[in-house]
Protein backbone atom coordinates (compact mmCIF):
# COMPACT_ATOMS: atom_id res chain seq x y z
CA UNK A 1 0.00 0.00 0.00
CA UNK A 2 1.11 3.51 -0.63
CA UNK A 3 2.42 5.74 2.14
CA UNK A 4 -0.45 8.11 1.34
CA UNK A 5 -2.69 6.05 3.62
CA UNK A 6 -1.24 8.02 6.53
CA UNK A 7 -1.59 11.52 5.04
CA UNK A 8 -4.48 13.65 6.31
CA UNK A 9 -7.15 14.68 3.83
CA UNK A 10 -7.70 18.43 3.80
CA UNK A 11 -11.45 17.94 4.19
CA UNK A 12 -11.27 15.85 7.38
CA UNK A 13 -11.60 17.31 10.87
CA UNK A 14 -10.92 15.91 14.31
CA UNK A 15 -14.29 16.72 15.84
CA UNK A 16 -17.23 14.41 16.34
CA UNK A 17 -18.39 11.70 18.68
CA UNK A 18 -16.07 8.81 19.46
CA UNK A 19 -16.80 5.66 17.55
CA UNK A 20 -14.94 3.47 20.05
CA UNK A 21 -15.70 3.10 23.75
CA UNK A 22 -13.77 -0.05 24.55
CA UNK A 23 -11.27 0.15 27.37
CA UNK A 24 -9.28 -2.86 26.16
CA UNK A 25 -7.55 -3.44 22.88
CA UNK A 26 -6.65 -6.92 21.78
CA UNK A 27 -3.24 -7.98 20.53
CA UNK A 28 -2.04 -6.87 17.12
CA UNK A 29 -2.74 -9.29 14.31
CA UNK A 30 0.18 -8.16 12.20
CA UNK A 31 3.56 -7.36 13.70
CA UNK A 32 6.75 -8.80 15.05
CA UNK A 33 5.46 -9.12 18.62
CA UNK A 34 2.40 -11.16 19.61
CA UNK A 35 0.59 -10.38 22.86
CA UNK A 36 -1.31 -13.11 24.57
CA UNK A 37 -2.67 -11.08 27.50
CA UNK A 38 -4.62 -7.87 27.72
CA UNK A 39 -2.53 -4.82 28.50
CA UNK A 40 -3.60 -1.50 30.06
CA UNK A 41 -5.06 0.93 27.57
CA UNK A 42 -4.52 4.68 27.71
CA UNK A 43 -7.17 7.11 26.51
CA UNK A 44 -4.97 9.82 24.99
CA UNK A 45 -7.65 12.40 24.14
CA UNK A 46 -10.27 11.73 26.82
CA UNK A 47 -13.11 10.80 24.49
CA UNK A 48 -11.99 7.29 23.56
CA UNK A 49 -11.04 8.42 20.08
CA UNK A 50 -7.34 7.52 20.37
CA UNK A 51 -6.39 4.56 22.56
CA UNK A 52 -2.87 3.32 23.16
CA UNK A 53 -1.64 0.05 24.60
CA UNK A 54 2.10 -0.27 25.26
CA UNK A 55 3.71 -3.55 24.19
CA UNK A 56 7.30 -2.50 24.89
CA UNK A 57 8.37 0.57 26.80
CA UNK A 58 10.92 2.98 25.43
CA UNK A 59 13.47 5.28 26.99
CA UNK A 60 13.80 9.04 26.84
CA UNK A 61 11.47 12.03 26.47
CA UNK A 62 8.57 11.94 23.96
CA UNK A 63 9.07 13.90 20.73
CA UNK A 64 8.08 17.55 20.68
CA UNK A 65 6.17 19.33 17.94
CA UNK A 66 8.55 19.91 15.06
CA UNK A 67 10.63 16.82 15.76
CA UNK A 68 11.34 14.39 12.94
CA UNK A 69 10.32 10.86 13.93
CA UNK A 70 11.21 7.57 12.26
CA UNK A 71 8.79 4.68 12.69
CA UNK A 72 7.87 1.20 11.56
CA UNK A 73 4.16 0.46 11.51
CA UNK A 74 1.50 -2.02 10.48
CA UNK A 75 -2.01 -0.68 9.86
CA UNK A 76 -5.08 -2.91 10.08
CA UNK A 77 -8.85 -2.51 10.05
CA UNK A 78 -10.15 -3.14 13.56
CA UNK A 79 -13.33 -4.92 12.41
CA UNK A 80 -11.72 -7.40 10.02
CA UNK A 81 -8.04 -7.37 10.97
CA UNK A 82 -7.11 -6.87 7.30
CA UNK A 83 -3.76 -5.17 6.75
CA UNK A 84 -4.12 -2.07 4.56
CA UNK A 85 -0.61 -0.64 4.92
CA UNK A 86 2.73 -1.80 6.34
CA UNK A 87 6.18 -0.24 6.33
CA UNK A 88 7.62 -3.57 7.48
CA UNK A 89 6.26 -5.28 4.37
CA UNK A 90 7.95 -2.64 2.22
CA UNK A 91 11.17 -2.93 4.24
CA UNK A 92 11.43 0.84 4.56
CA UNK A 93 10.86 3.05 7.59
CA UNK A 94 8.58 6.08 7.52
CA UNK A 95 9.82 9.53 8.55
CA UNK A 96 7.74 12.66 9.07
CA UNK A 97 7.79 15.87 11.08
CA UNK A 98 5.44 15.89 14.02
CA UNK A 99 2.95 18.73 14.31
CA UNK A 100 2.69 19.67 10.61
CA UNK A 101 -0.54 17.77 9.90
CA UNK A 102 1.08 15.35 7.46
CA UNK A 103 -0.46 12.32 9.15
CA UNK A 104 -3.85 11.51 10.66
CA UNK A 105 -4.81 13.03 13.98
CA UNK A 106 -4.50 9.73 15.81
CA UNK A 107 -0.86 9.52 14.83
CA UNK A 108 -0.15 13.12 15.85
CA UNK A 109 -1.54 12.39 19.31
CA UNK A 110 -0.15 8.87 19.62
CA UNK A 111 3.44 9.57 18.52
CA UNK A 112 3.61 12.62 20.79
CA UNK A 113 3.03 10.26 23.75
CA UNK A 114 5.62 7.64 22.82
CA UNK A 115 9.25 7.28 23.87
CA UNK A 116 12.11 6.34 21.53
CA UNK A 117 12.22 2.55 21.22
CA UNK A 118 8.59 2.15 22.32
CA UNK A 119 6.32 -0.36 20.59
CA UNK A 120 2.61 0.40 21.00
CA UNK A 121 -0.76 -0.21 19.42
CA UNK A 122 -2.80 2.86 18.51
CA UNK A 123 -6.53 2.47 17.94
CA UNK A 124 -7.96 5.46 16.08
CA UNK A 125 -11.67 6.16 15.73
CA UNK A 126 -12.91 7.55 12.38
CA UNK A 127 -12.80 11.20 13.52
CA UNK A 128 -9.09 10.75 14.29
CA UNK A 129 -8.44 8.78 11.10
CA UNK A 130 -10.23 9.21 7.75
CA UNK A 131 -13.72 10.19 8.88
CA UNK A 132 -17.02 9.02 7.52
CA UNK A 133 -15.75 8.97 3.91
CA UNK A 134 -12.67 6.81 4.39
CA UNK A 135 -10.45 6.05 1.40
CA UNK A 136 -12.35 3.37 -0.54
CA UNK A 137 -11.63 0.65 -1.35
CA UNK A 138 -8.54 0.55 0.88
CA UNK A 139 -10.22 2.05 3.96
CA UNK A 140 -14.03 1.76 4.26
CA UNK A 141 -16.19 4.67 5.39
CA UNK A 142 -16.30 5.29 9.15
CA UNK A 143 -13.53 2.74 9.74
CA UNK A 144 -11.74 2.38 13.06
CA UNK A 145 -8.05 1.75 12.42
CA UNK A 146 -5.44 0.00 14.49
CA UNK A 147 -1.72 0.62 14.10
CA UNK A 148 1.18 -1.24 15.62
CA UNK A 149 3.81 1.51 15.76
CA UNK A 150 7.45 1.28 16.75
CA UNK A 151 9.19 4.62 17.36
CA UNK A 152 12.73 4.01 16.12
CA UNK A 153 14.32 7.46 16.48
CA UNK A 154 13.57 11.09 17.23
CA UNK A 155 15.42 14.07 15.78
CA UNK A 156 14.72 17.17 17.84
CA UNK A 157 13.97 20.42 15.96
CA UNK A 158 16.70 23.01 15.61
CA UNK A 159 16.48 25.48 18.47
CA UNK A 160 15.34 28.96 17.48
CA UNK A 161 16.28 32.10 19.34
CA UNK A 162 13.20 33.68 20.87
CA UNK A 163 14.73 36.98 21.99
CA UNK A 164 17.67 39.31 21.42
CA UNK A 165 19.38 37.77 24.43
CA UNK A 166 19.23 34.35 22.76
CA UNK A 167 20.90 35.71 19.62
CA UNK A 168 23.66 37.34 21.70
CA UNK A 169 24.05 34.91 24.55
CA UNK A 170 27.61 36.07 25.33
CA UNK A 171 26.63 39.72 25.76
CA UNK A 172 26.71 40.93 29.41
CA UNK A 173 23.24 41.35 30.91
CA UNK A 174 23.70 42.60 34.48
CA UNK A 175 23.75 46.39 35.12
CA UNK A 176 27.37 46.19 36.29
CA UNK A 177 28.47 44.32 33.16
CA UNK A 178 26.61 46.73 30.90
CA UNK A 179 28.23 49.72 32.62
CA UNK A 180 31.71 48.24 32.30
CA UNK A 181 31.12 47.38 28.65
CA UNK A 182 30.01 50.97 28.00
CA UNK A 183 33.10 52.39 29.71
CA UNK A 184 35.38 50.13 27.66
CA UNK A 185 33.65 51.25 24.48
CA UNK A 186 34.02 54.93 25.38
CA UNK A 187 37.69 54.42 26.27
CA UNK A 188 38.55 53.21 22.77
CA UNK A 189 36.34 55.76 21.04
CA UNK A 190 38.20 58.40 19.05
CA UNK A 191 38.26 61.85 20.56
CA UNK A 192 36.08 64.38 18.73
CA UNK A 193 37.95 66.51 16.24
CA UNK A 194 38.04 70.27 16.53
CA UNK A 195 38.31 73.17 14.14
CA UNK A 196 38.03 72.58 10.40
CA UNK A 197 38.40 68.83 10.79
CA UNK A 198 35.49 68.83 13.23
CA UNK A 199 33.32 70.77 10.78
CA UNK A 200 34.19 68.32 7.99
CA UNK A 201 33.35 65.33 10.21
CA UNK A 202 30.05 66.95 11.15
CA UNK A 203 29.27 67.59 7.47
CA UNK A 204 29.96 63.95 6.63
CA UNK A 205 27.18 62.90 8.97
CA UNK A 206 24.64 64.96 7.03
CA UNK A 207 22.78 62.85 4.50
CA UNK A 208 23.52 64.83 1.34
CA UNK A 209 27.21 65.15 2.18
CA UNK A 210 27.66 61.57 3.32
CA UNK A 211 25.68 60.02 0.48
CA UNK A 212 28.80 58.83 -1.35
CA UNK A 213 30.77 57.90 1.75
CA UNK A 214 32.00 54.34 2.23
CA UNK A 215 32.46 52.37 5.44
CA UNK A 216 35.51 50.70 3.88
CA UNK A 217 37.26 54.06 3.55
CA UNK A 218 37.00 54.26 -0.25
CA UNK A 219 36.89 57.80 -1.57
CA UNK A 220 34.80 58.87 -4.58
CA UNK A 221 36.28 60.67 -7.61
CA UNK A 222 37.07 64.30 -6.87
CA UNK A 223 34.24 65.52 -9.09
CA UNK A 224 31.77 63.40 -7.08
CA UNK A 225 33.14 64.29 -3.67
CA UNK A 226 30.21 65.98 -1.88
CA UNK A 227 32.63 68.15 0.07
CA UNK A 228 33.66 69.73 -3.26
CA UNK A 229 30.64 69.49 -5.54
CA UNK A 230 27.93 70.76 -3.17
CA UNK A 231 29.82 73.84 -1.93
CA UNK A 232 30.80 74.59 -5.57
CA UNK A 233 27.17 74.42 -6.66
CA UNK A 234 26.05 76.69 -3.84
CA UNK A 235 28.84 79.18 -4.59
CA UNK A 236 28.11 79.22 -8.34
CA UNK A 237 24.41 79.74 -7.72
CA UNK A 238 25.07 82.57 -5.26
CA UNK A 239 27.46 84.40 -7.61
CA UNK A 240 25.03 84.07 -10.50
CA UNK A 241 22.14 85.46 -8.47
CA UNK A 242 24.32 88.41 -7.33
CA UNK A 243 25.25 89.23 -10.92
CA UNK A 244 21.62 89.14 -12.02
CA UNK A 245 20.68 91.63 -9.29
CA UNK A 246 23.73 93.80 -10.01
CA UNK A 247 22.93 94.06 -13.71
CA UNK A 248 19.29 94.98 -13.06
CA UNK A 249 17.86 91.68 -14.05
CA UNK A 250 15.66 91.69 -10.96
CA UNK A 251 13.25 94.63 -10.63
CA UNK A 252 12.97 96.17 -7.20
CA UNK A 253 10.03 98.39 -6.22
CA UNK A 254 6.58 98.97 -7.74
CA UNK A 255 5.93 99.15 -11.45
CA UNK A 256 4.18 102.43 -12.46
CA UNK A 257 0.93 102.13 -14.28
CA UNK A 258 0.95 103.10 -17.96
CA UNK A 259 -1.87 103.71 -20.35
CA UNK A 260 -2.65 102.21 -23.69
CA UNK A 261 0.52 102.08 -25.77
CA UNK A 262 -1.20 103.21 -28.95
CA UNK A 263 -2.97 106.12 -27.24
CA UNK A 264 0.27 107.31 -25.76
CA UNK A 265 1.90 107.17 -29.14
CA UNK A 266 -0.86 109.21 -30.76
CA UNK A 267 -0.86 111.82 -28.00
CA UNK A 268 2.83 112.38 -28.32
CA UNK A 269 2.86 112.50 -32.14
CA UNK A 270 3.08 116.21 -33.33
CA UNK A 271 0.47 117.42 -35.81
CA UNK A 272 1.65 118.53 -39.26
Amino acid sequence: MAMAALVLSATLGLSGRPALRSSRVGPSRAGPVACTAAVPTLDLVGDGGVLKSITRSGDGPPPQSGSTVEVHYVGTLLETGAVFDSSRARGKTFKFKLGEGKVIGGWEVGLASMQPGELSTLTCSPQYAYGVKGIPPMIPPSATLQFEVELLSVQAPASEASSLADFQASTPRTPSDISQAYQRKMAVKDAPKEGLEGVIEWAKRIYIFGFFSSKEGERPPWYLDPLITFPSIFAFTGVGFYLVVLLGGVHRGEVPEIGDDLRGFLDETPLP
